[in-house]
């Protein structure tokens, strides 16, 4: 593996910024006067990469770099949708090419960059320039509120916050502002119904949704949602720490939206940010896995203050294993999240597919179950996703294309996890198109050169066949895998299951049809009159570490002991249960609605958490994200309410976090084996204690009652950066200091 880079991180940063520099000089088309990107085999020029180098030129300065950053932004402007009566009006183009409208998000990532370029060079742009701009971002912020993206749409919907409040700030529009400032409190009362954002853990939009949140928080001129735009940040960054896996440097699974650059393991927006905070050269190691190294925005990332605080990067950098982190995503469609990570390797399944939207309208790019493996050799892991296919899709014929190189998910997901044992069953999306095959195929890039096991046969030759029920056990670097296919409805006549293999990859392909093409009457809506349930195509999979097992055979006298059950009730339920010694995991899902009905771990019945992360011995630093009036945690212990709120804890560090992201006001009592800390009022805003430096930061957005502070040694005080240690009173008979008065609540 590549060692860790040197140098800090401002030399970081301007190695990105000189690499994008670079990278978009040898792209500048001077006939069209933007940036040129060749994709499927056109060439095209896109507006936001076009912006990106109207910010290079000017930070360059000189009148000829002047001029051509006025060419391309006048360029953009002309790309706006300008006749009123269009659908659209006030959106922009994503390409000069396109004829219409044909990205409804292009007009956030171009206020995006308009909002940046005419704030750091207001004094280089005309003021004609400057009036161009200006129309272009009140006329997108209409279309931006005409639009009014349902906040489940995560990095979407924080992008409306950030272009709103940045854009009304720049307009001196304050309508604008103000409605910034409302939707990012919706946006936290929406997720706060959950716990975990809703476009949740995604190597691509988790990034987005940091760098919009960082750069609000440096740029409003207003405090209050600069606060609220860095909790908000603290929490992605949160599920960035508690999913990331340092020894693999790797975003474990599952993700809500992934391309193929982001499932492979190769480079990409969120490993970018990581590299320039962390500086680990894995971050950016190229991979065989996937042909171009897919990085985005090295401009930004480079330009962009982050706001990550100390025990997240701390989490980032080194965990204690195992550490699992279990999250809810969205509660009112029972939609939870397990990662389960050994020094080894990274286990990550979704209960359902991924949806935004109210009704869901369900995506084809998540990973609802994902591993990863550490290997010898380059790129030193490996890789296993599941995906229900339809017509053989494959692609090697689109790898030279990031935006063809994938295979989307075509199917309905119900999962299960416990630990390193996981249920994965698939069922059909409603389709009234004729199909040639429907399957579903585990893909295990990084595994083509592994010893692989069907049954008590080892694999010599491929293809190779599998039956219903045969363990397929693969010896993945220092992994063991056992994927067991269960019988899958058969929509043919004799579907098979079979072993491949390619240059990097093995593939296992479970098909309910493989045949001429045809349309299923029965799934054309999957409610009509010949619907009889959704067919029947799932796995069971459990990985090991080789340091759990002497060997492979070891590992294969394992799997064989596992006993599986499969049974389908009258009510179209079906119920899969998976059991091995050490632990069992169990899914029941309907077959009418691909509904989870129930999950067992070890069986006990499962109910998931808002968010709880941690090791799973309890060592080391923990973190919880509830609505219990009473938390526990770490050797802490909390009491506020019934707010959503979450509480980190390291006993090791003396160090504890409280944070209450809602407007609820509530009573405060946070006390460590050490210190306690209360307050009779205390709103949205954070409290973190660190007792090794001796300091209480508390910050709020409202004003804040009296804080009581009792511990055995003197502590600072810092209140919204202030430090307002002389103001706090001496100890009163009961040794407590009181900053503030009661008064002050009121």
């Amino acid at each position: 593996m590549t060692p860790s880079d040197s140098g800090s991180i401002e030399q970081r940063s301007r190695q990105l910024y000189e690499e994008g520099a670079r990278g978009l000089d040898a792209r500048w088309d001077d006939d069209i006067g933007m940036i040129r990107q060749e994709r499927g085999g056109r060439v095209l020029h896109p507006a936001r990469e076009s912006l990106a180098y109207a910010g290079v030129l000017l930070e360059r300065g000189g009148a000829d770099n002047v001029t051509r950053a006025d060419r391309i932004i006048r360029t953009i402007a002309s790309m706006q949708e300008r006749r009123p009566r269009d659908a659209h009006y006030g959106n922009v183009r994503w390409y000069i090419e396109d004829e219409t409208i044909t990205d409804l998000n292009g007009v956030e990532f171009v206020l995006d960059a308009l909002n940046d370029l005419i704030r750091a060079h207001a004094s280089q742009l005309s003021g004609e320039t400057r009036d161009v701009i200006l129309d272009v971002i009140r006329l997108g912020l209409d279309e931006i509120d005409a639009l009014d993206v349902h906040p489940s749409y995560t990095n979407i919907a924080l992008s409306d916050v950030a272009n709103s409040v940045l854009g009304g700030e720049i307009a001196g529009e304050q309508e604008y502002v103000d409605r910034g400032a409302r939707r990012l409190d919706e946006w936290f009362e929406f997720t706060n119904r959950s716990g975990a954002p809703h476009e949740y853990n995604s190597p691509t939009y988790l990034a987005v949704d940091i760098m919009r949140m960082a750069r609000l928080a440096s740029a409003t001129r207003d405090p209050r949602i600069a606060l609220k735009a860095r909790i908000a940040e603290e929490r992605l960054w949160l599920q960035a720490a508690t999913h990331y896996h340092p020894a693999l440097a790797q975003l474990a699974g599952p993700h809500s939206r992934s391309y193929r650059d982001g499932w492979t393991g190769a480079g990409g927006y969120l490993k970018l940010i990581l590299w320039k905070l962390l500086g680990d050269g894995n971050l950016r190691r190229a991979t065989p896995y996937y042909p171009k190294g897919r990085e985005e925005g090295l401009l930004g990332i480079a330009g962009t203050e982050f706001h990550c605080p100390a025990y997240v990067l701390d989490l980032l950098r080194e965990k204690h294993f195992p550490y699992e982190t279990r999250e809810t995503t969205d509660a009112a469609a029972g939609a939870d999240i397990t990662t389960y990570m050994h020094g080894h390797y990274a286990l990550g399944t979704a209960s359902s597919s991924y949806g935004v939207g109210e009704p869901l309208e369900f995506s084809q790019q998540p990973n609802s179950l994902l591993l990863y493996f550490r290997r010898e050799g380059e790129p030193g892991y490996g890789a296993l996703c599941t995906r229900f296919v339809i017509n053989d899709k494959d692609v090697a014929a689109n790898e030279t294309d990031p935006g063809g190189a994938d295979v989307w998910d075509e199917g309905r997901f119900a999962g299960a996890q416990h630990r390193n044992r996981a249920i994965a069953a698939y069922g059909l999306m409603p389709r009234i198109r004729p199909v040639s095959s429907y399957k579903l195929s585990v893909r295990v890039p990084g595994a083509a050169a592994s010893d692989v096991w069907i049954g008590d046969r080892r694999v010599e030759r491929y293809p190779a066949a599998v039956e219903p029920g045969e363990p397929v056990v693969i010896a993945a670097g220092d992994a063991y895998i056992a994927v067991i296919p269960l019988e899958p409805s058969d929509m043919g006549a004799g579907a098979p299951i079979e072993m491949k293999v390619s240059e990097h990859e093995l593939v296992l392909d479970i098909y309910n049809y493989r045949g001429p093409p045809k349309t299923f009457w029965e799934h054309a809506s999957q409610g009509g009159a010949f619907f009889k349930g959704n067919v029947r195509n799932a796995i069971a999979l459990e990985v090991g570490s080789r340091t759990d097992f002497a060997d492979v055979d070891a590992f294969r006298r394992h799997i064989a002991g596992a006993r599986i059950a499969d049974s389908v009730d009258e009510d179209y339920a079906r119920e899969i249960v998976y059991s091995s010694d050490g632990g069992s995991v169990s899914l029941r899902y309907s077959l009418w609605d691909m509904r989870v009905i129930e999950r067992n771990c070890d069986g006990v019945p499962y109910a998931p958490p808002m968010g709880r992360a941690g090791a799973v011995d309890g060592s080391g630093p923990q973190w919880l994200h509830s609505r219990d009036a009473l938390i526990e945690l770490g050797g802490a212990r909390l009491m506020a309410g019934r707010a959503p709120k979450w509480l980190f804890t390291d006993g090791d560090r003396s160090r504890y976090v409280f944070v209450n992201p809602s407007d609820e006001v509530v009573p405060l009592w946070l006390e460590t084996p050490r210190t306690i800390i209360e307050c009779d009022a205390f709103g949205f805003g954070r409290v973190e204690l660190d007792e090794r430096e001796g300091i209480v930061r508390v910050e709020s957005d409202e004003e804040i009652a009296s804080i009581r502070l009792r511990a055995p040694d003197e502590l600072r005080l810092l209140v919204n950066a202030t430090d307002v240690t002389s103001m706090i009173a001496p100890p009163d008979a009961d040794g407590v200091r009181t900053f503030g008065t009661p008064d002050v609540a009121d």
